[in-house]
């Protein structure tokens, strides 16, 4: 049977709510998002107690989410409290009142749990092995070193980016001193923790702050794709912002396209924690992870019921969970991957392919048929459309985007795709020319199962100087995949400049 699992994160900025559909064949999906601020945290630092307005701005919000899970029909609330909760003298006393007037319980987990649960969301969608991990919120800043993918090293910090906006007055223009205690508080606490040092590692950034960057980034740059995870950036390109928007007004940083108007009293100091960040182990990269403690509360608990581990190969997983939902020919569609990464092997060589073309090319394998679930006709398109727009982890935006035109290509090249302005920008000319050759090896080993019934066992291929052969091991008759391989023979020859023939051997 189904499952429709509600996540909540009560954070002291803002409270998101997820529900995911967990469907009978084990893939799920994300099926509502909310998010709003409510400053649960602010003002709480003077007397550790949350305040009136805080609390009524909080509850409103919630009633709102219990309302919604009753619409959508949800079977579990999974609900987490972060730093203000955890901090304030009457935390306990605001999550038994929120239980009782919305039926929604929520934990308060300490600063180590809310690390893990980040760790899991972003190393179980980002194909990284070693990373500083941090997840800086409004009361707290979650570090965690990771190395060979697994966390090495956590620590909780207790200030995050409203309550170190509060504590150095910088809800407006900061002004050289305020920037300058602000750099000497964080430099002291910084230098306590031991592991953390030069180490020349990327950051990984989860949060407000961290998506804030990304978003920031991307409409300073230009960048024509609406896609957040798992975008990147440099540490000059940071630098740059950060000198830009510590120059502005609170007024002037509402403005700033990318970032939303009720982060922009809080935005400086968010920033100078990330600032002394990069500088401190003195990396060079920043990744942005949309993954984070709602998506490792999902994982947590859907691993749990299905009984997997904890770590996830992030590429192979979301693939799978997509053949799955869109209820794919699995059979079919592995029986192709096998064929096609099989030629690849055999062919790489000749066609000036790199080694991590092969990923591509198994992912567009797997999915190629995923667009038959829009309509058979021209399902090549819908499915380039389906993996262009899927949360795919484990590539990058530009690999992404070549799966999706290796898909779209598996019965021929169209020049269609290359009308697509999105796809120009990502694209250069080598791009292109990879993915058509990625594409030609697609056609050929979904030519090679065409009637779906895994006919061809083996196959074994020679090369001539004129001629490239294809042998084909099979129990049966091949009438039909014989056809449709031979129909290709004149895109192969433009790609290699070589025949192509084919035959068969019986078992």
């Amino acid at each position: 049977m189904n499952q429709r699992i509600a996540i909540i994160d009560l954070g002291s900025n803002s409270a998101r709510l997820i529900i995911v559909e967990i469907y009978a064949n084990g893939s799920y999906n994300l099926i509502y998002h909310q998010k709003d601020a409510v400053r649960l945290g602010q003002e709480a630092d003077k007397n550790r107690q949350l305040q009136l307005e805080a609390m009524a701005r909080t509850m409103s919000l919630l009633k709102s989410f219990a309302h919604m899970c009753q619409i959508f029909h949800t079977d579990k609330i999974l609900g987490v409290g972060t730093a203000a909760l955890r901090n304030a003298v009457n935390g306990s006393e605001f999550v038994k009142k929120i239980q009782k007037e919305t039926g929604i319980s929520i934990d308060i987990i300490s600063g180590e749990k809310e690390a893990k649960l980040g760790y899991l969301g972003a190393i179980n969608t980002l194909d990284v092995t070693d990373a500083i991990l941090f997840d800086l919120g409004g009361g707290s800043t979650e570090l965690t070193l990771i190395k060979n993918r697994k966390a090495e090293e956590v620590i909780s910090l207790p200030f995050g980016a409203v309550t170190l906006t509060e504590r150095f007055k910088l809800e407006n223009k900061a002004t050289e001193g305020q920037l300058a205690d602000l750099d000497e508080f964080l430099s002291q606490e910084l230098a306590k923790v031991p592991w953390l040092e030069t180490l020349n590692l990327p950051l990984i950034g989860i949060g407000g702050t961290a998506r804030s960057i990304g978003k920031m980034e991307q409409k300073r740059n230009h960048y024509p794709l609406l896609k957040l995870h798992n975008y990147r950036t440099s540490s000059l390109s940071f630098h740059s912002l950060w000198e830009d928007v510590i120059k502005m007004s609170c007024a002037q940083r509402r403005k700033i396209a990318g970032l939303s108007s009720e982060r922009a009293d809080i935005i400086i100091s968010g920033l100078a924690i990330v600032k002394h960040l990069f500088e401190k182990i003195d990396s060079t990269q920043l990744i942005i992870s949309s993954c984070g403690v709602r998506e490792g509360l999902f994982l947590q608990y859907y691993l749990s019921q299905t009984g997997q581990t904890e770590l996830l190969d992030p590429l192979s997983h979301s693939t799978d969970n997509m053949l799955s939902f869109y209820s794919g020919n699995t059979g079919h569609a592995g029986q192709v991957a096998r064929l096609a990464n099989g030629l690849f092997d055999d062919w790489q060589e000749i066609l000036g392919l790199q080694p991590r073309n092969r990923t591509l090319l198994k992912v567009a394998a797997l999915l190629h048929d995923i667009g038959i679930t829009v309509s058979y006709y021209d399902h090549a398109r819908h499915s380039a459309y389906l993996i262009e727009n899927a949360r795919l982890f484990g590539l990058s935006h530009r690999e992404q985007i070549m799966a999706a035109i290796i898909a779209g290509w598996h019965h021929s090249p169209s020049v269609k795709y290359s009308y697509n302005r999105i796809y120009n920008e990502f694209l250069d000319a080598a791009n292109w020319q990879t993915a058509r050759k990625l594409a030609l090896l697609l056609a050929l080993a979904e030519g090679l199962d065409t009637t779906q019934m895994s006919l061809v066992e083996k196959v074994t291929t020679n090369i001539s100087k004129k001629q490239a052969q294809l042998i084909l091991t099979t129990k049966q008759e091949l009438l039909l995949e014989l056809q449709a391989v031979k129909k290709h023979s004149k895109w192969f020859k433009r790609e290699t400049g070589l025949e192509l023939a084919v035959s068969t051997a019986s078992l």
